[in-house]
């Protein structure tokens, strides 16, 4: 008996039909691929919005305290000079050598505000960032601002020996007085410590051990020059790259 064969097979497909499929498939495809990338795309470019929005108010913070600390430090080397006027006469105050050189030991240091710094490190956000001008601004700023909190760091060191001598040189009582009686700062020309009504003497009050109080104390005023010096360097950087930034994303930041 012959064995006949069922085709249980549609026909054949023409074939253009096959490209036509293919080539809806790889639209499809592709369209897919575009629109993650333009949603990856629009991302980056929110974060890299947010991250400079963050850098430009932490350079406006930046620039108001650098002038309050260099109105501090010049404060104080004003301060200083009354210092030497008044250990040059021939019967010094007492009560205010105790006011200067206590008061001229404290220091008034500069903090950075570094929130979009941060997150654009810890990110990996220079990528992100499109404008060179800017990054090269981001980059220089902190590495200045790096060298400066290297000088506020020797300043602290040179200090830090003037309050351990002032510990051998001072009165223990008076000293005393003058913490119980210190005020809270309100700005950089508030007096921490007022002048004691009274001032015991020295307890060591040979002119050696007192040279080398004035000279720590000497040595880290004279460092305020120089810091000021590069806050000023900063401020202006600061706002360059602030108004780099401002004319390039202002328009774009939303509060």
């Amino acid at each position: 008996m012959e064995q006949q064969h069922l085709d249980h097979f549609s026909p054949k497909k023409k074939w253009y039909v096959y490209l036509i499929d293919f080539i809806m498939l790889f639209v499809a495809v592709t369209l897919g691929f575009l629109a993650e990338n333009l949603r990856d795309q629009q991302t980056d470019k929110n974060r890299e919005i947010s991250y400079l929005k963050n850098v430009h108010e932490d350079l406006l913070v930046d620039i108001n305290r650098f002038e309050f600390v260099m109105s501090a430090n010049n404060w104080r080397l004003l301060m200083l000079d009354s210092l030497h006027m008044e250990i040059n006469k021939v019967s010094p105050d007492l009560p205010s050598l105790y006011y200067y050189i206590r008061n001229l030991a404290v220091r008034t240091t500069f903090e950075s505000s570094h929130l979009g710094l941060d997150q654009i490190k810890a990110s990996g956000g220079f990528r992100l960032i499109q404008n060179a001008k800017i990054i090269a601004g981001i980059q220089d700023y902190e590495r200045r601002l790096n060298s400066a909190m290297k000088l506020e760091e020797i300043r602290e060191r040179t200090l830090e020996q003037a309050r351990f001598k002032m510990a051998v040189v001072f009165d223990a009582g008076t000293l005393y007085q003058m913490t119980k009686n210190q005020s809270m700062f309100k700005g950089e020309k508030t007096v921490r410590y007022k002048r004691p009504a009274h001032a015991a003497p020295f307890v060591v009050g040979d002119r050696e051990t007192f040279n080398e109080l004035i000279n720590f104390v000497n040595l880290g005023l004279n460092t305020n020059i120089h810091l000021n010096d590069s806050f000023n360097e900063l401020k202006s950087i600061a706002k360059a790259l602030d108004a780099e930034i401002m004319e390039e994303y202002g328009s774009q930041f939303v509060d």
